[in-house]
């Protein structure tokens, strides 16, 4: 009786262990491999995430497909250019992806995943704003 228990026991857990091994998160991990600082924007949560240069950061959520913009800062200058879109289309298949800034760049394997879209080099953050979204703001269009 007690062998027939222990079985059973054994057999639960290398199930359980099995089952939990196959989630798939949709976390990223963004690592900025070029000389330029790098501001993500998680669409998701809305929140803005400072890249140093040749730094890694994680961000996204367990259950969502990450959606973010990539901005690099103009050298010698203050000024943001968004530079990137990117929207993930499905889950990595070990639940976190590495997306270097070269394979977007490049467009390699690592980019599959995602849907991305190159911006007009001059875009800007501050299009994001609710106020600048606005089409009865008087202040933002000069009158």
């Amino acid at each position: 009786m007690e062998n027939r228990h222990k079985k059973s026991m054994v057999m639960i857990i290398v199930l359980m262990m099995g089952v939990t091994s196959y989630v798939q998160a949709c976390l990223t991990t963004f690592i900025n491999d070029k000389g330029v600082r790098v501001f993500i924007y998680n669409k998701n949560d809305k929140v803005i995430i400072p890249v140093e240069r040749n730094e890694k950061r994680r961000f996204g959520n367990p259950h969502k497909h990450a959606y973010f913009a990539i901005h690099m800062q103009e050298p010698n200058t203050r000024l943001l250019s968004r530079v990137y879109v990117c929207k993930q289309n499905e889950c990595g298949k070990r639940g976190n992806i590495e997306l270097k800034l070269s394979d977007i760049e490049n467009g390699t394997e690592a980019t599959k995943l995602f849907t991305i879209t190159k911006e007009d080099p001059y875009s800007s953050m501050v299009q994001n704003l609710p106020m600048m979204q606005k089409k009865n703001c008087h202040s933002c269009s000069g009158e």
